[in-house]
């Protein structure tokens, strides 16, 4: 009998069973892969993110980034930095492993190749079966991913907006360019519901592009033309994949009973980013503190969970659905007012954590995210509801 039962081993679920390990609760994690293991992602942790963390990452840090190169449909580029680190970038396959080897070295048991199959909960705890065994747990955080079966076999599976992605990596066996060795590259308003990228590794970047749903069809399409613009040969390209993004709807549940879910399985994308890592190490902490209460009998549910989530980020997807909102009908616009330093000014203290949510933003900066806001309210306003 455990405490708590971890489905998938990625950052959130790794670091759910760190933080409850630590706790003294007897930890499964599991995990249908063994690691290390290699995931479509972007792959950076900006500083917001790796402040969460108790620990130094700099063992799986490839790059610094210090700076980001903005274009607009791949024309009128500017570049803007700041004197510190922005985001750490580095690669899923070395950062999931590196917190899973810290979740096992807390004293979680991880069952590596033994892939979740179903649930049967009951009023004192959980069951899961597994492709080789069942194991019972007082309580069950899902982070498992957007296609994660706990999702569903707990009934938590509610309906969300689909965004997709598409990337691949270009090796530079000789150093990466001078230009890209500190800085990424973000392309706007070239695509419905998102953006094009190129994030610099250690020895190669990733160049991606992502937007809507009914966008699947056209993405190579837009990361061909992203390719040529920044003199990047097609057909260097290596492991190049697609993914999909679940961005949860306003009511959304990420908990029933003695069930949670955190991170990608309950839809915890940052809308204009399309960034998890933040909404991933957050949403396990906050579940491991609920799932803690459930143990020690102080409460039944993760009712707490969910009302603490929902008001530690509704501030953020707010701003976040309404700067979406704003470059994909204004773009121009929106782009204008990015261009302004005291704009730059205002992302570097969200990256950087220096305020709790974008609206605490005062003076100039401030000024120029209400500006976007009532850009976005012209179109009816999607962050409203998270408000």
């Amino acid at each position: 009998m455990y405490d708590l039962i971890v489905a998938g081993a990625g950052p959130a679920g790794s670091t759910a069973a760190r933080v409850a390990t630590e706790a003294g609760a007897r930890v499964l994690l599991l995990d249908r892969a063994a690691f290390p293991r290699d995931k479509p992602c972007g792959g950076g942790v900006n500083v917001r993110a790796a402040a969460l963390l108790p620990f130094d990452l700099s063992p799986v840090v490839e790059r610094t980034v210090t700076g980001v190169r903005f274009s607009l449909r791949l024309r009128g580029d500017f570049t803007r930095r700041y004197d510190g680190p922005l985001t750490y970038m580095t690669q899923r396959s070395r950062l999931d492993a590196f917190l899973v080897n810290r979740a096992v070295a807390a004293g979680a048991n991880l069952h590596e190749r033994d892939a979740l199959r179903a649930i049967e909960t009951g009023p004192d705890g959980v069951t899961v079966r597994t492709a080789r065994s069942s194991y019972r747990g007082r309580v069950l955080i899902g982070a498992d991913g957007a296609n994660g079966v706990v999702a569903r076999a707990s009934g938590l599976d509610g309906p969300r907006d689909l965004a997709v992605a598409f990337e691949g990596n270009v090796p530079f066996p000789d150093g990466l360019p001078t230009r890209w060795r500190e800085t990424a590259a973000l392309d706007l308003g070239g695509i419905p519901g998102g953006y094009g990228w190129l994030f610099p590794k250690g020895d190669h970047v990733n160049v991606g592009v992502g937007g809507w749903l009914h966008q699947g069809p056209l993405l190579r399409k837009h990361l061909s033309r992203l390719c040529r613009e920044h003199g990047i040969p097609e057909d260097a390209l290596t492991e190049v994949r697609g993914y999909r993004l679940p961005l949860r709807r306003p009511g959304f549940t990420p908990a029933l009973g003695r069930t949670a879910l955190v991170g990608d399985a309950a839809g915890l994308i940052d809308p204009v980013s399309g960034d998890g890592i933040y909404e991933a190490l957050l949403s396990s902490q906050l579940a491991v503190e609920n799932a803690l209460d459930i143990i020690a009998g102080r409460t039944a549910d993760f009712s707490s969970y969910a009302g603490r989530l929902r008001r530690a980020l509704a501030l953020s997807a707010a701003a976040s659905w309404r700067a979406k909102l704003a470059l994909e009908r204004f773009p121009n616009l929106s782009f204008s007012l990015l261009q302004a330093p005291y704009a730059w000014r205002a992302l570097e203290q969200i990256l950087r954590a220096d305020v709790t949510h974008p609206g605490a933003i005062r003076g100039p900066g401030g000024a120029a995210l209400r500006a976007a806001e009532w850009l976005a309210r012209l179109s009816g306003d999607p962050g409203r509801a998270f408000a």
